[in-house]
């Protein structure tokens, strides 16, 4: 090696350890914090993948930025991106390829929202793309272009850029909200129509045309529930899995004559988020997490409620309650949800005196993935539904063990007095659950192989079902995995 590349080689050392020193420091300021931290454009991007619609979003940076999202998710083929080269970026000349990528998209694809995401590099020379993004707007002023300075040099925490997220798709303009049914009854009277023939009675095709322009009359004048009987929820868990055509609280809410929005962020579409200041109550599960998100819904008039998560009874019980107080439909609501509340109080009652006392070790902060529901109360939205449970619980948290004044502080001020115990790595799960002799324990999915080694049946955290049905199903996955323990004992 020359003296030329040893100074190189030198440099580059160099300049990999001051990169390894901000990096430590950027964890540095978000440890003893239970939400974990994230690249704001990784985050941003994988949240907007998980919303349909007819929108865009143009990835400015170097192909690599982007190259993670293009077969990735139901909105990934309308994921674009600038391409920048290093001598675009040295030279600063990234506003001609920003321009010229935008009008393409809005020509071609003719979206209802373009966001532009900033890359690590376009942040580091200072581009003021917004000003492209601006400029380009105005040019196609049915297309609504939002340009956000997302990058991965500063951690930020998940929280923060599901805030800055969602208050960008609340700030689109405003949309009065449609009734979706009306897609499902012109289905069915299109189906009616086929089964037609041309020798079809000419009163009974006058009747099927009579009843699609009937639906069609309906979409024209665009019915929907006023804002006194609208209502959205934030942050709320999503059903998975409900026998029923629509889950238990849309049909508690339908019951007390209050139509659903949406449950943002969760399945939501682009279109959802442009009618959510039209309800004049809002739900949200910790409103502390949405700021930005909040003021902006009570700028517009809405009433924001917090709630608790609605895993468990209690909680299931707790956010019903609060529905009918806000909305005056507490008669109503109660009247909806008392025979499920009797069944779930029985579920609960049986499996208390069946395996009250045993051991359950409950592993928190192990989860990255931008849910707001997991995000919620620091990540302890489930405690209580498993606290209900008559278990005796430890809580065990990945953290330095430095920090562990600052986690009990916390833990105090949310009420949760339990023992707790603090690991650095994953990989120490099964010694932690041998040496605790847990029966029981709720982990992330991935700590699977270390439950098995440690013999402890586990369920992965948040896979509990939400509201009172969920409720009692989540009990019978708790005593299904109990009854195997004690037969295997």
């Amino acid at each position: 090696m020359g003296a030329s590349e040893d100074v190189r080689a030198a440099a580059y050392a160099a300049c990999r350890v001051k990169d390894e020193a901000f990096w430590v420091e950027q964890e540095r300021n978000i440890q003893g914090a239970l939400g974990q931290p994230c690249c704001t454009l990784s985050g941003i991007a994988a949240s907007l993948m998980k919303t349909t619609g007819h929108f865009a979003v143009v990835v400015h940076g170097e192909d690599e930025c982007a190259s993670c999202f293009r077969h990735v998710g139901p909105a990934a083929v309308q994921f674009f991106c600038t391409g920048l080269t290093e001598h675009e970026f040295v030279t600063g000349r990234t506003s001609e390829p920003l321009r010229r990528c935008l009008r393409l998209v809005a020509e071609e694809l003719a979206p209802d929202a373009i966001f532009v995401l900033g890359a690590c590099p376009v942040e580091v020379i200072g581009d003021q793309f917004e000003d492209v993004v601006n400029a380009v707007g105005k040019e196609f002023p049915d297309i609504p272009m939002r340009a956000l300075h997302t990058n991965g040099l500063k951690v930020g925490s998940q929280t923060a850029m599901l805030d800055w997220m969602f208050e960008t798709l609340a700030g689109l303009p405003g949309e009065t909200p449609r009734d979706p049914s009306w897609l499902r009854k012109l289905t069915d009277v299109a189906g009616e129509m086929y089964k037609l023939d041309l020798r079809s009675e000419r009163e009974v095709v006058t009747e099927v045309v009579g009843q699609i322009e009937a639906v069609l009359a309906d979409v024209a004048e665009n019915r929907v529930a006023p804002p006194e009987d609208s209502v959205i929820l934030l942050g709320l868990p999503r059903v998975r899995y409900d026998g029923d055509a629509s889950p238990e609280h849309v049909r508690v809410l339908q019951a007390a004559g209050l139509r659903l929005l949406g449950n943002y962020p969760q399945a939501t579409s682009l279109d959802q988020w442009r009618w959510i200041t039209w309800a004049r109550n809002g739900f949200v599960a910790d409103r502390s997490l949405y700021p930005k998100l909040v003021r902006r819904l009570e700028a517009a008039g809405q009433a924001v409620h917090e709630v608790p998560l609605p895993i468990g009874v209690r909680q299931s019980l707790d956010v019903y309650r609060i529905f009918g107080e806000a909305t005056g439909r507490a008669e109503a609501i109660a009247e909806a949800v008392a025979p499920l509340a009797e069944a779930a109080e029985r579920a609960l009652a049986e499996f208390r005196a069946r395996y009250g006392g045993l051991r359950m070790a409950y592993a928190i902060r192990m989860n990255n993935n931008y849910d707001a529901d997991e995000l919620a109360y620091q990540g302890l939205g489930d405690f209580f539904a498993l606290d209900e449970l008559g278990l005796e619980m430890t809580l065990l948290v990945q953290g330095p063990p430095d920090k562990r004044d600052r986690f009990e502080k916390m833990f105090e001020r949310r009420g949760i007095k339990l023992p707790f115990e603090m690991f650095l790595e994953p990989w120490v799960m099964a010694d932690l659950l041998s040496a605790g002799g847990y029966d029981v324990a709720y982990l992330a999915d991935h700590c699977r192989n270390e439950a098995n080694k440690a013999g402890v049946p586990m369920i992965p955290t948040r896979t509990l079902e939400p509201w009172l049905g969920g409720a009692v199903r989540n009990l019978q996955r708790f005593d299904h995995l109990l009854r195997e323990l004690r037969g295997a004992r």
